[in-house]
């Protein structure tokens, strides 16, 4: 009798912890991810975000939304100090379009802003302090600048000199570079870095970086004009003396003839980590992922390597480096369709982890209430921290900002910059309004202000210490189970 007992026990103590487990399994699921957070407002149609982290343990993220009413754009602004973000406001308005945002924080924490209006320019450029930039004062008058750019990057080296790349798409298309010396109040003539674009081709996906000892690095892929073209080269060109001079465009990759190794859905990526560059891009019969790297400043290239095995398609990824030079990847690709998030780390990539699920089987039906998540941009905070923005899709015209964010355990966060004293500034989080007085504007700039940004609730995924405690509880269940019937057997002799 007794030994029947203790059979029925020990089997049901093998039943829980293999539930248990299958359970502890289930909720960390996600990677220890945060649930999506709205942070585009009902008032129009958002465009995908851009972001930068500063010293001060902040990243702020801007967006165009073109406004319902009467199509206006508005270039909207959120800042996140790694738990909250800040009730969005407007930094500009237009009645032209604006096709990117450009921030980027130099390293006496000003931050600053650039995008081009129209298809042909002319560009604009602002700043302020990091520190302070929700504060409408802060913030100076734009600074117009005469360049015909459709699309344009801002960087800024350690000697303050900015530099800008754009795409110019009417008369003699490419990618051109200019640069200031004096903070942007004047510019360089333009320089024409690739002047043997193929004929009926425009420049399309530019990626703009500057390395630690200032060197200058750009990619960008050809995009077809006509149905008898088509896109035919992912190139790269770099300037290690800081713009003055620049090398010969470099082929990261180009369409094969007679092949099923094409570029249709190129949509290079780049990031720089020291003196190594990165680029992840689309291509083959499908749009599979390929990668190379250089560890001399792009002066020597691996071969391409395909990543991911099968996992395919193309929403316009992102890539960010940690604190630790690793180099991590997020992107939409399928089956199951979703969010999947992988990192290099020294000589190779790991698998890929499905972080957000779209859909199993990429049907609209299968997506319910799920974001159909384009243009991923992750950026890293405080050396430790990734932050995602993607939105909808480009066509629908709805189209939604969301954001993520998730801690790398494993890592320890840098020491931020001592901040100067701010005021209290109100704050989005878990979908609640905390700290904002309802009698005071929110805007930054002349336009009125939509409404806050509403929150959506997705899956929640739980702490990283929640799973630990998950997975150790089977055992010690076990463990004092078989405790426990050791000591009835003794007694039962």
């Amino acid at each position: 009798m007794l030994k029947r007992r203790v059979s029925v026990l020990l089997c049901s103590l093998c039943l829980l912890s293999f539930f248990w487990i299958a359970r502890a399994q289930a909720q960390v699921q996600g990677g220890g991810w945060s649930e999506p957070i709205r942070l585009s407002s009902e008032a129009g149609k958002a465009s995908e975000g851009y972001l930068v982290a500063d010293q001060y343990g902040y990243v702020h993220s801007f967006w165009i939304e073109t406004l319902y009413k009467n199509q206006r754009r508005i270039i909207k602004y959120a800042r996140f100090d790694g738990e909250a973000w800040s009730i969005p406001n407007d930094i500009y308005v237009t009645d032209l379009a604006i096709t990117n945002v450009s921030p980027v924080v130099d390293q006496q924490g000003t931050l600053h802003l650039a995008w081009a209006e129209g298809f042909q320019g002319p560009a604009y450029y602002t700043h302020a302090p990091a520190s302070s930039a929700l504060s409408a004062q802060n913030w100076a008058q734009p600074i117009q600048i005469d360049i015909p750019a459709k699309t344009l990057i801002l960087r800024v080296d350690s000697k303050n000199v900015f530099h800008i790349l754009y795409t110019n798409q009417v008369e003699e298309p490419g990618v051109y570079y200019v640069s200031s010396k004096d903070r942007g109040t004047t510019w360089s003539d333009p320089v024409w870095l690739d002047p043997d674009i193929l004929p009926n081709h425009v420049p399309d996906s530019l990626n703009f970086e500057i390395d630690e000892t200032d060197g200058l690095h750009a990619v960008w892929v050809y995009g077809a004009l006509d149905q008898n073209s088509r896109p035919d080269w992912v190139r790269y060109i770099h300037s290690l003396d800081g713009g003055n001079t620049w090398s010969t465009p470099f082929m990261i990759d180009q369409y094969m003839q007679e092949s099923e190794h094409n570029l249709t859905f190129a949509g290079p990526k780049m990031v720089v980590a020291g003196q190594t560059v990165h680029v992840v891009w689309a291509a083959g019969s499908l749009p599979y992922r390929y990668h190379r790297f250089s560890t001399d400043a792009g002066q020597t290239w691996s071969g391409p390597r395909r990543l991911f095995g099968d996992l395919h398609g193309q929403a316009f990824d992102g890539l960010a480096v940690d604190r630790a030079g690793r180099v991590h990847f997020i992107g939409q690709i399928r089956y199951p369709q979703g969010i999947y998030h992988a990192y290099w780390d020294q000589n190779q990539w790991t698998p890929p982890s499905l972080i957000y699920l779209i859909s199993q089987d990429g049907s609209e039906a299968g997506m319910g209430n799920r974001v159909h998540a384009h243009h991923t941009h992750p950026v890293v905070r405080a050396g430790n921290q990734l932050v995602l923005t993607f939105a909808d899709g480009p066509a629908d015209p709805n189209r939604r900002l969301f954001a993520m964010h998730r801690t790398l355990d494993d890592l320890l966060p840098l020491e931020p910059v001592p901040l100067p004293t701010l005021a209290a500034t109100p704050v989005l989080k878990s979908g609640k309004l905390i700290g904002l007085d309802a009698n005071k504007p929110t805007a930054m700039t002349q336009s009125s202000s939509p409404n806050p940004a509403d929150t959506q609730a997705f899956s929640q995924t739980p702490r990283p210490d929640n799973a630990i405690i998950y997975a150790l509880f089977p055992t010690l269940l076990l463990l004092g189970g078989f405790a426990f019937i050791r000591l009835m057997l003794k007694r039962g002799r």
